[in-house]
């Protein structure tokens, strides 16, 4: 039973501000004393020096104004009602303690909370005392500026500063209340989205209503518990010591709840005891935690904080709870004492009964064994296929007594997974096997990764089996990876029973050697290997057997060779290709096979080829055939042409060294670079330069990680992904362009080259961007100008080329265009603004869209019943005049686009950005 990995961080002692809306966060060291620091800054401003109150309760009179503004805004930024846990949860008492009149003690107890209520609404609250009330604006965006950096409130710091940076049109000396309805109304969905109480107290609580009810059927579906919907409700209002029931529920809720709710709450008001239902609920949430709920508890409790204070602040804003019995310090200690580790004692009868038991089964085992078999492994290696060397450990292993320590070593898809499970067989423990993977301790605080690998070990003492997976990429880590073999290492010393079983890629147990050679010797490793044909075959019948079909041995041995030659496209290799061709042959024969016949596989049915990669057809033709780009075309030829010579120069017995194929493209967006990158793997598989052509679309966040250790993983992950094809890496001047100080970027870049390089013969990497930008990137790094020989870039579309684009866009979707329709996209297209952003070919598509759906409007307007110059939606028909009843429009109607229909933006050109920004 572990607590998923996200709230780990609440079973240590570090600093966490835990805000249930986002989930447990680690501060930062020095984090709050900065932001303090910059609170002071704000409030020695000259511009705030004769802006004090001396109203405010909890501050040193005179007070700032801007502090009390930002006590109120601290109590809003986790959400009206919600729960704010953690050892660092005090943030007015932390943030502003020298201002404060008597200031707490400060509390670090993990399982400290609060619910704050949301009276503080943009744009001004303290600080509407200022006599200059644009000022006070100003000062109170910049409250919000100084409080950046707190990452559980960001989302909503952000939200609120867009409002500050797009205000209402309105006056700014209007009163308070009446200010504060119009930025409510100005604020857009995303706002509204990210600060729902914006909506108004009533809007508010049916965002609140939406997710208690939502977060209580996840509950109920963990932890079954007899309560309905409407007496649950009923009793959180009665817990919050709610005396009748608000009418705004009737719009939260519905009238049909609503009216139940109303008819049963005397009822239940009269026979309620908050004590009792608090016990009922806390048992009811551990009960969720133990199977294995832990978010959707959190979540109900944050939903059900949040709905008693907005009841208790009705009819204005959700205020404080007042003393309630909602069980929240009673679920953060029964999280903490279910899940935190503990010290453990081996009771001396596991030892003696498992002895016991583990002799008893040895004799059953020994009795049924048949005469003449002296390995007793035929119950193992029937599970794996084509691994000799592992099953013959797995052999040993069952015949042994000592804890297990094996070590696989092998390319992706031969059966290590399933090694591994199969040593949990054999073991035949209490538990299901613990995995852990290398992205579980990577990049972590070493301290934080060391507790979960003792955690872990700790865990899987007598019980179950651990299986580590991705021991080498573990050991490589920059970061941790010395220390954490160091400590795995003390651990198997320290825990002899402790079965574990580490996977690794093909030669990585010479990695961990490098790394720790004394942890390599605790282990015994075995190797498993590519499938032969045969293996191949055997596979493919498993996995027809599982479609209910079976093959003939003609059938069996064409698909063994068939799978053997056929090149891994990502993650499609080895053992995960046999089901891959199954499905596509059981499918051909199940549509030539009556229902009541037997699925029978024969030779005819296996494919002479097993093209991995999508797209088929003519690559180079169908390049030729994309309107434009006449110079990337001749470049290509030109590359086309070269590969065509080395392959007659090498099959001329001749010496050859292929050239370095990488690429870089620049040119603005729309203009057919991804495309063009699709073709060219294709091309190049057809040419047999890549053994399978796919195309792998990525951009800086798939390579730069988040933390140390994280990036070069995940820039080998990305480009193993790749291997066969193209990696097209779009944008890729953002690598060198974050302003933040010890960004990762520059470390991606070092690691894609030397990448490039180990895997030149079977990967292109393509970068692109704007032609300046790239031209920037390539000067970033000394490594990258030689690795990328080819430049291409592609221009702009014409108009010419744009019309033929849409129409060509027009006939792939089925439509035709009326003689009108290029006229009217000419007209518009020379009108339209360009500039480095313009939308090119991606315009087009948008603006086909939009054309369609103008069509589909007016057709479905003409055939309404209601037809009276509005369309069924309600909107007027595209040309603006009435829309009378008609007949049905013919086939030829259906398909056909007209100027009508093309987007009404003359007067206003620069629309023609929304369409692709």
């Amino acid at each position: 039973m572990r607590l998923p990995e996200h709230l780990e961080l609440l079973l240590t002692d570090e600093p966490v501000l835990d805000v249930y809306a986002y989930g447990p966060w680690r501060v930062p060291d020095g984090l709050f004393e900065e932001i303090g620091a910059r609170i002071d800054a704000l409030a020695r401003d000259p511009r705030c020096a004769d802006l004090t109150t001396d109203e405010h309760k909890l501050l040193t009179l005179p007070a700032p104004l801007v502090v009390a503004e930002i006590f109120g805004i601290l109590a809003f930024l986790p959400g009206g009602g919600a729960i704010k846990g953690g050892s660092w949860s005090q943030l007015p008492e932390r943030l502003l303690r020298r201002h404060m009149v008597n200031p707490g003690p400060l509390s670090t107890r993990m399982t400290r909370w609060d619910a704050p209520g949301g009276r503080w609404r943009p744009p001004v609250d303290w600080l509407v005392e200022a006599p200059d009330r644009a000022l006070a604006i100003e000062l109170a965006r910049e409250c919000l500026t100084v409080l950046e950096g707190i990452e559980p409130l960001e989302r909503r710091r952000t939200a609120l500063l867009r409002l500050y940076d797009d205000p209402p049109p309105c006056e700014v000396n209007l009163p308070k209340m009446e200010l504060r309805e119009n930025w409510n109304a100005h604020a857009d969905d995303d706002v509204l989205a990210a600060v729902p109480e914006l909506l108004g107290p009533v809007g508010y609580l049916e965002w609140v209503c939406a997710g208690l009810l939502a977060a209580h059927e996840a509950l109920l579906a963990a932890a079954p518990r007899d309560e309905s919907v409407e007496v649950h409700l009923i009793h959180l209002m009665l817990q919050g010591s709610i005396e009748q029931v608000p009418g705004e529920l009737a719009v939260a809720l519905g009238e049909d709840l609503y009216g139940e709710i109303a008819a049963r709450f005397p009822a239940e008001q009269r026979g309620f005891k908050p004590g009792p239902w608090q016990e009922e609920t806390r048992a009811w949430l551990v009960r969720a935690l133990v199977a294995g709920a832990a978010d959707a508890c959190r979540a109900w409790l944050d939903m059900a904080m949040r709905f008693v204070a907005t009841l208790q602040g009705l009819p204005g804003d959700p205020w404080f709870p007042k003393p309630e019995w909602i069980p929240v310090g009673q679920f953060q200690t029964d999280l903490r004492r279910l899940f935190a580790p503990r010290r453990r004692v081996v009771n001396p009868l596991v030892s003696r009964f498992k002895a016991e038991a583990r002799a008893a089964r040895e004799d059953a085992q020994a009795d049924a064994r048949p005469s003449g078999d002296g390995d007793g492994g035929e119950t193992v290696v029937d599970t794996l296929v084509g691994q000799p060397e592992v099953s013959a450990v797995l052999a040993e292993i069952g015949r042994e007594r000592a804890p297990v320590r094996l070590l696989l070593a092998g390319p992706d898809g031969t059966g290590k997974r399933d090694a591994a499970q199969e040593v949990a067989r054999i073991l035949r423990l209490g538990r299901e096997p613990l995995w852990i993977t290398d992205n579980l301790l990577a990049g972590q605080r070493l301290a934080d990764a060391v507790a979960k690998l003792h955690a872990d070990v700790r865990d899987c003492a007598w019980e179950r089996l651990l299986v580590i997976e991705g021991l080498d990429d573990i050991a490589l880590d920059p970061g941790n990876g010395e220390a954490l073999t160091e400590e795995l290492h003390r651990l198997l010393a320290v825990h002899p029973d402790v079965n574990v079983v580490a996977l690794c890629d093909e030669d990585g147990d010479e990695r961990v050697r490098e790394v720790n050679p004394a942890l390599l010797q605790r282990f015994r490793v075995a190797r498993t290997r590519p499938f032969t044909p045969e293996g191949h075959a055997e596979l493919f019948r498993r996995a027809l057997r599982r479609h209910g079909a079976r093959a003939t041995r003609q059938a069996l041995t064409a698909a063994g060779q068939l799978l053997a030659a056929t090149p891994p496209m990502q993650t499609l290799r080895n053992a995960r290709l046999a089901p891959h061709l199954a499905d596509l042959v059981v499918a051909s024969v199940r549509a030539r096979t009556g229902p009541d016949e037997e699925l029978v596989v024969r030779r005819k049915d296996i494919p002479r080829t097993l093209d991995t990669a999508p797209g088929a057809g003519d690559a180079l033709a169908e390049l030729n055939g994309l309107v434009g780009l006449e110079n990337v075309k001749q470049e290509i030829a030109l590359l086309v042409a070269s590969t065509r010579a080395e392959q007659l120069r090498s099959a001329s017995g001749l010496s050859v060294t292929p050239p370095t194929r990488h690429m870089v493209f620049t040119g603005n967006p729309g203009t057919g670079k991804t495309m063009v990158a699709r073709l060219l793997g294709r091309i190049y598989k057809q040419l047999g330069v890549l053994s399978s052509g796919h195309l792998v679309e990525a951009s800086r966040a798939h390579l730069v990680g988040e933390y140390i250790g994280q990036t070069a993983p995940r820039t080998r992950r990305l480009v193993e992904r790749a291997l066969g094809g193209v990696l097209f890496i779009d944008e890729a001047y953002t690598l060198t362009q974050s302003p933040m100080r010890g960004d990762y970027g520059h470390e991606a870049i070092a690691e894609l080259v030397k990448l490039m390089e180990d895997h030149r013969d079977d990967l292109i990497v393509i970068v692109a961007g704007y032609e300046r930008e790239m031209a920037e990137f390539l000067a970033a790094n000394p490594g990258l100008d030689s690795r990328f020989p080819k430049q291409l870039h592609f221009p702009d579309y014409t108009d010419d080329e744009l019309v033929a684009v849409f129409e060509q866009l027009a006939a792939a979707d089925g439509f035709r265009l009326a003689p009108d329709v290029a006229d009217r996209l000419r007209a518009m297209l020379r009108r339209a603004p360009r500039g480095p952003s313009f939308g090119n070919g991606r315009l087009m598509r948008n603006l086909l869209d939009l054309a369609v759906a103008n069509q589909a409007q007016r057709l479905a307007a003409r055939v309404s019943p209601e037809s009276d110059g509005t369309s069924p939606a309600g909107k007027a028909a595209p040309n603006g005049k009435a829309a009378p009843n008609g007949k049905p429009p013919g086939k030829k109607e259906l398909v056909t686009l007209t100027a009508e229909d093309m987007p009404q933006i003359f007067d206003n050109p620069e629309e023609l950005f929304g369409l692709y920004l």
